[in-house]
């Protein structure tokens, strides 16, 4: 009987229930991600996230154990790769400054900017913070104070080398961080740069030389 109610209850979530076990918590996370941004964090139920990712309410807990676990793991497994490569770069990098602000500019932007899958996060944590303080302190623990730490970094290194003239570290660090935080808002929720004709990827351009500009050493 068990074995017939199982049976019954794959057929109605299509051909997803076939694939592999394996696959089944990346489909989820996927699947919730795209509800969360449409949707907003509150109004989406696990039960459409599970019927999106074409399994079963059950299902779904046996990997995640609430909708709060799944929005961590679907922000970590996107952006823990940016951290992770630039502990790398920043613990074996022996270049310029200059060129060390464009490589992680472009990681992150890659990450959470433009087209990727998780570009909606920012704004959906902005838009929840106050529901679900416990969101909001992952997310600045998490990611926020990595990428502003990361920054000062970058910054340091190039005080370092000599390139890098900057009164105040801690400032500019934050000045970076904001303006690049709040253009992946923007591009969700004001929409100010596109209603004024401002390309996404123009904006990261401009932003990388207005920051060289602004911090390089002049002779």
């Amino acid at each position: 009987m068990m074995a017939e109610e199982i049976e019954k209850n794959a057929s109605k979530f299509g051909p997803r229930w076939q694939r592999k076990k394996e696959d089944r918590p990346q489909e989820i996370l996927d699947a919730a991600v795209e509800l969360f941004v449409q949707q907003g964090f509150a109004a989406t139920k696990v039960s459409q996230i599970a019927r999106k990712a074409g399994v079963t309410p059950g299902t779904l807990y046996v990997y995640y154990k609430n909708k709060e676990a799944i929005l961590q793991e679907v922000v970590m497994k996107a952006l823990s790769p940016i951290f992770y490569d630039a502990d790398s770069i920043l613990n074996n990098y022996a270049g310029t400054a200059k060129d060390l602000v464009s490589i992680l500019i472009e990681k992150w932007w890659n990450a959470v900017g433009g087209e990727s899958k998780i570009s909606g996060i920012p704004k959906l944590i902005s838009a929840e913070a106050s529901n679900f303080p416990e969101l909001s302190d992952f997310y600045k623990k998490n990611i926020l104070t990595p990428a502003y730490n990361y920054i000062r970094l970058v910054l340091e290194y190039g005080i370092k080398t000599g390139e890098f003239q900057i009164e105040n570290v801690n400032a500019v660090a934050y000045t970076i961080l904001c303006a690049f935080h709040g253009a992946v808002l923007d591009a969700y929720s004001f929409k100010i740069a596109a209603s004024n004709g401002v390309q996404v990827g123009l904006f990261k351009g401009m932003f990388h030389d207005l920051v060289l500009h602004g911090i390089l050493k002049t002779k």
